[in-house]
């Protein structure tokens, strides 16, 4: 009689089993709608933020006197090196909309987002983003200083080292500018 009872015993739990596997999976138990909830939230939540992301990049435009907007360019250069006149590049493009720096030569390329503050005759311009190349920039604070006094630029930065032959005036490094 027990190995009967035994039979009867498995025979109900497989019964059960077969009765809880064949449950309609279409209903969500309340532990799925609460995870499936939390999930809904989740990217509700990370589409507004993109939104509210890309709604403020727009936004965010350069709101600084227009006396600061063109491109500003100047060349530093080494000197001789392996028979080569060895130098870099330095563009500043000032819009309405961005602020973006390139430098692009000798043992130097970047393309650098920055946010632009004028402070009197003193355009300060704060990393961003890197667009491209090295990302020394990330960690200067800030990454150019431009300085206008009487339709003469000059700019300062930690990009432009010691070697080069141009020495800084007493402002910085002169820089010419183009208007847009």
């Amino acid at each position: 009689m027990r190995l009967y009872q035994h039979k009867i015993i498995i025979h109900l739990v497989c019964l059960v089993f077969i009765v809880l596997s064949c449950k309609d999976n279409k209903t969500p138990s309340s532990k799925n709608k609460k995870i499936e909830s939390e999930i809904n939230h989740s990217s509700i939540t990370t589409v507004t933020s993109t939104i509210d992301t890309q709604n403020k990049n727009k936004q965010e435009k350069n709101n600084i006197d227009k006396k600061w907007l063109g491109t500003y360019t100047a060349r530093f250069a080494y000197g001789q090196i392996g028979g080569i006149n060895a130098g870099w590049d330095l563009e500043i493009k000032i819009t309405n909309d961005q602020t973006i720096a390139s430098g692009n030569g000798y043992q130097i390329g970047f393309i650098d987002e920055l946010r632009a503050i004028a402070e009197g005759n003193r355009l300060i311009l704060k990393h961003k983003e890197n667009r491209q190349g090295y990302t020394l920039g990330e960690k200067m604070n800030p990454e150019f200083i431009l300085i206008e006094d009487h339709g003469i630029y000059y700019v300062q930065s930690e990009w432009i080292d010691s070697d080069i032959i141009t020495k800084p005036e007493a402002k910085g490094f002169k820089i010419s500018k183009d208007h847009l």
